[in-house]
């Protein structure tokens, strides 16, 4: 009885091992994926400011003919 239990008591500690490894990895996971959101993102909406001040400044300049 007692083999039984040191034996079960193995398989769970290596369980709970591979557990909390599988939960770095996911949670690795998801702060990568966040991570390159906030860099898409980022840079989006620094591309839509720099189109908008190229529209402001050319609206504002006398047209040449």
């Amino acid at each position: 009885m007692t083999q039984i239990d040191s034996e079960t008591s193995a398989l769970r500690a290596r369980q709970r091992s591979r557990n909390r490894a599988l939960g770095l990895v996911l949670v690795a996971l998801a702060a990568l994926f966040f991570a390159i959101t906030i860099v898409k993102i980022g840079s989006h909406a620094k591309q839509l400011q720099e189109d908008k001040q190229a529209r402001a400044a050319s609206s504002t300049q006398p047209a040449k003919n």
